[in-house]
C-alpha cells in the first residue's frame, strides 16, 4: 500500500476521537451483518469468532442487524 498524499477524512475524524472511544492499538473491530441478530451472529460464527454471543456492539439499521467484536490484531 502507499501513503495517500492528503489525509481522508476518515482519518481526520480518527485523529480526533478522545482517546477514550479509540481502539487499542493492538484491537481490530470487526463487523457482521445480517437480515436478524441471529443471523449476524451466524455470520461472526461462521468467521472463526470463538464466542459469537460475546458482542461488543449491536445495531439495528435499515432493516439489518450489525454486530461488533473487538478482537486481538
Amino acid at each position: 500500500m502507499t501513503t495517500p498524499v492528503f489525509p481522508s477524512i476518515i482519518d481526520e475524524q480518527v485523529a480526533e476521537l478522545p482517546e477514550a472511544q479509540a481502539m487499542p492499538g493492538d484491537r481490530v473491530l470487526m463487523l457482521f451483518k445480517g437480515p436478524t441478530l441471529f443471523d449476524a451472529k451466524r455470520a461472526a460464527a461462521e468467521a472463526f469468532i470463538e464466542n459469537p454471543e460475546a458482542v461488543t456492539r449491536s445495531w439495528w439499521m435499515c432493516g439489518e442487524w450489525t454486530v461488533g467484536y473487538e478482537v486481538r490484531a
